[in-house]
């Protein structure tokens, strides 16, 4: 089996070469990756020859003809993007590029590859529960019919990734499924994100020479910890990527999420008391962690995925919390 990964060098593309390589036979993994991208997540792929890395950029269409015309994929993971919602509000045009205008290139020659016999692959698209923006609190559970209501360029970004994805299926019959992911998060994520940033303010007090001492106190900083969220672990997420390709509708789309619900106030809680001295730590706000719009209330409705793969969650925000302070703790 030959496998396409837009974007392995980011955290939900390594851990689905992660789980492919441990979990399917015989599995060969493409992966796309720039240049100038770190590598601080695959390293560990160095050296493993069913591992072949290639140099593509979702803007550049050549590129991306040579890495479908080089791996005829029967599988394609588009995780590449521009994913960081903070960041989208200081580029928003570079947002809407890479994530609208990138995916519709790759769409466009997966769908010359189609008319060229070079292949037809099974593709999931992955968009995200942002495109929901902010719900009404009678929406929640979210559904996939929910309105769509972006909040910000990335969500924006996701919706015209979305709907381009649904469009190569209904206009050229690509073989397309829309996932929908709610929080995800897990060893590997970037510190942009509130979760791995908390995990990585309190292990680098941790690692401080005089932490701990009598009348020390320690600061996280943090933005709006009232936004809700539903968190789901990064294998369990991968582990639903592949029962999508095995069980789901091309041309539909579907939510993913977890089952523990919460504030990010809690979550952050959860990851002081896990911390070596939590009676050390205070939570200060720092006014360039508040957005000018926060999506607050994201609850998903996954029993459309679930009925369809018999997917359920097998960790939650305990396991969540003990996976990014100790990958803090075996980098910093």
């Amino acid at each position: 089996m030959r496998v396409l990964i837009t974007g392995i060098t980011g955290f939900v593309g390594s851990h689905m070469a992660d789980y492919l390589l441990k979990n399917v036979p015989d599995v060969k993994v493409f992966a796309t990756r720039r240049w100038r991208s770190r590598d601080d997540n695959i390293k560990h792929f160095y050296g493993d020859d069913r591992v072949k890395f290639i140099e593509a950029d979702l803007t550049d269409r050549g590129s991306l003809h040579g890495a479908i015309k080089m791996s005829k994929p029967d599988i394609v993971y588009h995780f590449a993007a521009q994913s960081f919602p903070e960041t989208s509000f200081i580029t928003p045009v570079m947002t809407l590029t890479i994530n609208v205008i990138g995916t519709t290139n790759l769409m466009e020659e997966l769908r010359i590859a189609k008319d060229n016999g070079i292949c037809d692959p099974v593709i999931v698209s992955v968009s995200s529960s942002e495109v929901y923006g902010n719900a009404l609190k009678d929406e929640v559970p979210i559904k996939e019919t929910n309105p769509i209501r972006a909040a910000n360029p990335y969500s924006i970004s996701k919706v015209g990734h979305d709907l381009m994805s649904q469009y190569y299926h209904k206009a050229y019959g690509l073989k397309v499924i829309v996932t929908r992911m709610f929080s995800h998060e897990g060893a590997r994520r970037g510190k942009q994100f509130a979760l791995s940033s908390f995990a990585h303010q309190i292990v680098q007090h941790e690692k401080g020479k005089d932490f701990g001492k009598e009348g020390s106190w320690y600061e996280i900083y943090h933005g709006n910890l009232d936004s809700v969220r539903t968190y789901n672990h990064i294998e369990d997420a991968v582990h639903a990527y592949w029962l999508a390709i095995e069980h789901c509708d091309y041309g539909e789309m579907y939510n993913i999420g977890g089952d523990y619900t919460c504030t990010v106030g809690d979550a952050l809680d959860m990851l002081i008391s896990k911390s070596k001295k939590p009676d050390v730590f205070i939570k200060l706000v720092d006014p360039d962690r508040i957005r000018p719009t926060d999506i607050t209330l994201q609850i998903p409705d996954s029993s459309k995925f679930r009925e369809k793969t018999g997917w359920k969650p097998t960790k939650g925000l305990e396991e969540i919390c003990d996976d990014l302070l100790n990958h803090w703790r075996s980098v910093l």
